[in-house]
Order: structure tokens, then sequence, then C-alpha cells
């Protein structure tokens, strides 16, 4: 299982997971296949499971170890999947969650489900949090308004020139983003103002 990150509550990025629309776009849910996944953190594998299709379903085979455990022990979870149809014709998969937490079933269509225990279940099961929800609102807004400059093509830098619209971009969406990235640079602005003024708040009464 991952461990908390910054002392709050485990994160979905820290744990491994499998995205069903991701197998689904890859081909990998007809019926009759076996395939293998696997997971690498910093370069170097952390883990694989083997995976076998039904009809509505994956049947997950991997091997699991509890924290202080001496022996591995080998699992067989079968995950059921069911089918929704798009707006634009076709239809797009989710996994049941087929766990049970605090007692009680869950059954949560979800597109992705994490191994952050002995078996994969959704993020509601675990408790876990994405990393943005763990970081302090003026980290979370300055990660937000760079992020929009990098996807138009600009640094991450909030001191250089905004981006200009991309080439093949249309206006609407530019203007779109440009508002956006402006809201959210002020807004990042006003709360890095508040931060250091109660710093120097706090600097002076320890003086």
């Amino acid at each position: 299982m991952a461990r908390p990150a910054y002392g709050g509550r485990t994160t979905c990025e820290s744990c491994k997971s499998i995205d069903v629309r991701r197998w689904q776009r890859e081909g990998r849910l007809h019926a009759g296949k076996y395939f293998s996944w696997a997971w690498a953190c910093g370069g170097e594998p952390s883990g694989s499971i083997s995976v076998r299709t039904e009809r509505d379903a994956v049947v997950l085979m991997y091997r699991s170890r509890s924290w202080g455990a001496a022996e591995w022990k080998s699992l067989e979870q079968r995950v059921p999947i069911t089918w929704t149809a798009c707006h634009l014709g076709g239809q797009r998969p989710w996994f049941i969650c087929s766990v049970y937490s605090g007692g009680r079933y869950c059954g949560r269509r979800v597109a992705v489900l994490y191994g952050a225990g002995e078996l994969f279940a959704c993020r509601h099961c675990y408790g876990l949090a994405y990393t943005s929800q763990q970081e302090a609102p003026m980290h979370r807004a300055l990660s937000q308004a760079q992020k929009i400059r990098m996807r138009l093509g600009g640094s991450a830098s909030l001191f250089d020139v905004f981006p200009e619209k991309p080439k093949g971009m249309h206006w609407r969406t530019y203007r779109r983003l440009r508002a956006r990235g402006e809201a959210t640079e002020d807004y990042s602005n006003a709360l890095t103002m508040q931060w250091l003024s109660r710093r120097n708040r706090s600097l002076k009464q320890r003086g």
C-alpha cells in the first residue's frame, strides 16, 4: 500500500492503478484475451499483474504482501465491467468496484481502480485524495496557472509575457483559456501576498 504524502491522505497518484478507458482504447477488453500489465517508479519496475478478459469482466491475477508480512500470497480478483452509451455513438466501459468497505458492498461505477491495499478498489473505498487536494490553495492556484501557460506553448513562469494563441487553436478556445489563466494568476498572486503578510506579522511578533 502506498504511504500518505505530506503527512496527509494517501494520494491516487502514489498508488498503482488500472484504467478501463485505456484498456478499451488499446483493444484489450475483447473476451478471451490474456495480457500482462506492469508499473514503474523512477524508471524501475515496481510491480505487475496478469489479466484475463471475460465477456463483461476482467480477472486480475497477482501476488500481494501486507505491510510487515514475510510471505506473499497469490490473489485472483474478478472485476465486473459495465457499458454506457456515448452521446456521439459507441459505448464507454466502466469498472464496477466489487469490494466491501466498512462492511458494505461498494458497487460504484468508476474508470480507475487503485492497488492501495490487497485488492484493487475505487478511490472512495480506500479514502484516497488527488495530489491537488493535498496542496495548499496558493500552490494549487499556481500549478493551475502554470498548466494553462504551458498548454498554450509558453513557459511555466508567471513573470513571462502571457503566451500568444497557438497556431491551429480556435480564438474562442484561446480567449477562454486566457481569461481562466489570468484569473487564476490574479488569485495566486493574492494568496501569495496574504501568505507573505501573515509571515511578516509572525516574524515581527517573534522579534
